[in-house]
């Protein structure tokens, strides 16, 4: 009989991975990005030049290299503090794959891709939710 470990642990990434990924391109500015996150309740975008993903901007990059620094979020472009490069996974992978390339990189996403295609983005989070299913108790409820 195979636990839920091991049944979790078999998962192809893509079928976890947030599907619908945001995206910019590396000349929007800083606040445009905070904007499009707190929009949609995300904590990253992918910067794309064409259709090819270069580089990824979180919160974190923008509490670090914006406001940390001083510097004028509408004046400051993707391109100037977005990660790069992107680390990535072929869809069809496992997820204790996935856990281990992002143990080993110190990241908490990876861009899910298809051949050279972005399909998707896998983050910490959906992992750690497709582990452990969150169930609310009558004493989360309010």
């Amino acid at each position: 009989m195979k636990s839920a470990h091991s049944t979790f642990s078999n998962m192809p990434v893509d079928s976890i991975a947030r599907m619908s990924v945001p995206t910019v391109n590396p000349s929007t500015p800083v606040f445009e990005i905070a904007a499009l996150m707190v929009k949609h309740n995300i904590g990253a975008v992918i910067v794309v030049r064409g259709i090819e993903p270069v580089g990824i901007v979180t919160e974190r990059d923008i509490i670090r290299r914006v406001i940390v620094a001083g510097r004028d979020a509408k004046e400051v472009v993707a391109q100037e503090v977005m990660t790069s490069p992107l680390i990535s996974i072929s869809h069809d992978r496992l997820v204790d794959e996935a856990l281990e390339i992002m143990d080993n990189n110190h990241v908490r996403r990876l861009v899910v891709l298809k051949g050279e295609n972005m399909i998707g983005l896998l983050t910490e989070r959906r992992l750690l939710r497709a582990k452990i299913p969150y169930k609310p108790t009558s004493q989360n409820k309010k």
